[in-house]
């Protein structure tokens, strides 16, 4: 159950694209970045792994949050592979995260009331030994005031850890996609869980008004 209160206004006839949005260079701001995670193969073995990758996206123009994106790789295992379709719904709770402190304890969500567009899910076909970074945040949603410290928001729950605060956090989960939509260009559709390992994600430090970590 959720404890934290998510209001989404629905956007009605807007489509627009939210995986991969080069609005900001992919690598700016890197805080963490996880291991890939155990490859997994389902019934027709098709291989997929996954890990997870933090950015501090802390700036004057910024809202504070934390970039987290879901990388994705269909590993090749030699022989022919064939494209695979993945789709893509964090609104659904397909990719579930947890952040827990230094001694591996959950840690306590923020409340927060929000409101903003609901993101639709997409497809995302990955060619054999391709790789693919997906926005996994609620980046479309901001907070007014601003948090003091950077904001981890995420479908499944909404943290802020302070600045400077003391201990470790980490973000770890699993990505399980649905496996129920039939592809409209009928390639073969990943079905499986991902377990990802854990990301270290440092306390926040100060934000100097002249820094800009985007």
């Amino acid at each position: 159950m959720k404890t934290f209160s998510l209001l989404l206004t629905l956007v009605l006839g807007g489509h627009w694209c939210f995986a991969g949005q080069p609005a900001v260079q992919p690598d700016a701001g890197v805080i963490g970045v996880g291991e890939w995670s155990e490859p997994v193969s389902d019934g027709d073995g098709h291989t997929l792994q996954g890990r997870l990758v933090v950015c501090d996206d802390r700036s004057p123009s910024a809202s504070n949050h934390a970039r987290v994106y879901l990388e994705l790789q269909h590993v090749f295992k030699g022989g022919f592979s064939s494209i695979i379709e993945v789709y893509y719904d964090i609104s659904g709770n397909a990719l579930n995260l947890e952040l827990r402190d230094g001694h591996d304890q959950p840690v306590p969500q923020t409340p927060v009331t929000l409101r903003g567009p609901s993101l639709p899910p997409c497809w995302i076909t990955l060619p054999c030994d391709a790789m693919v970074r997906l926005r996994g945040d609620l980046y479309h949603l901001s907070t007014n005031p601003k948090p003091d410290g950077l904001q981890v928001l995420l479908e499944s729950g909404n943290w802020v850890i302070p600045t400077n605060a003391a201990g470790e956090f980490y973000l770890s989960g699993t990505f399980t996609p649905a496996a129920d939509h039939p592809s409209a260009l009928h390639y073969h559709v990943w079905q499986g869980t991902l377990k990802l390992p854990k990301v270290k994600i440092p306390p926040p430090k100060p934000v100097k008004p002249d820094d800009d970590l985007k």
